[in-house]
């Protein structure tokens, strides 16, 4: 795998919240937005320099189709995939949703393909619930060091560098699209409302 692929786990502009995991020559890292620093620029920024074949975000990157007429999309709130993996509505994210839509828009134009993620389901798949995932700050060493046991073990990455649950989630993102990328990702939805792949 020599493309180069991102993780975004997005956050709120200038919450100093976002993360973003980068594949790179068979190694993996992490760079984090300082707080009152734009993210969406960040990201951008990020994909200027390194130049992402795909990028995957954690963030609604379509409305339900029920607003642009699609058939058999009759619901306001939720879109499909919403409903198929117990996710928020982007109508309730609201500004995070049109900040992630012009920001996929803006990554598409350089050339990235954007999808988005979900890494709750990845988290349920490792069964990172039963090692706490999100309930406290002390149990990111076991969900890290689960997570690097999952990975290629030709991938160098230093889990010492995962040092938020945002980090975690970036890197879930960044196995989604690995999966994507090796043909191996599962897709939620209907592609002509917007799908979630993990």
């Amino acid at each position: 795998m020599s493309k180069i692929l991102f993780g975004v786990d997005f956050g709120s502009k200038l919450a100093g919240t976002t993360v973003i995991s980068i594949f790179k020559q068979n190694k993996i890292y992490f760079m984090d937005v300082d707080e009152g620093v734009d993210a969406d620029q960040f990201i951008l920024n990020a994909a200027e320099h390194f130049k992402p074949d795909v990028v995957f975000i954690d963030a609604p990157l379509s409305l339900p189709g029920k607003y642009r007429d699609v058939d058999g999309c009759d619901d306001y709130m939720f879109r499909h995939a919403d409903k198929e993996v117990k996710a928020m509505s982007p109508m309730f994210l609201g500004g995070l949703t049109a900040r992630a839509m012009r920001l996929r828009d803006k990554l598409e134009d350089a050339g990235s393909v954007v999808k988005e993620t979900y890494p709750k389901i990845l988290a349920h798949k490792y069964d990172l619930s039963n090692l706490g995932y999100k309930a406290n700050s002390r149990h990111i060493n076991a969900c890290r060091s689960k997570l690097q046991d999952a990975l290629n073990p030709n991938i160098i990455m230093d889990c010492m560098d995962i040092k938020t649950w945002h980090h975690l989630d970036s890197l879930l993102a960044l196995m989604a699209a690995m999966n994507f990328d090796m043909g191996s990702s599962v897709s939620y939805g209907d592609e002509r409302e917007g799908c979630i792949f993990v």
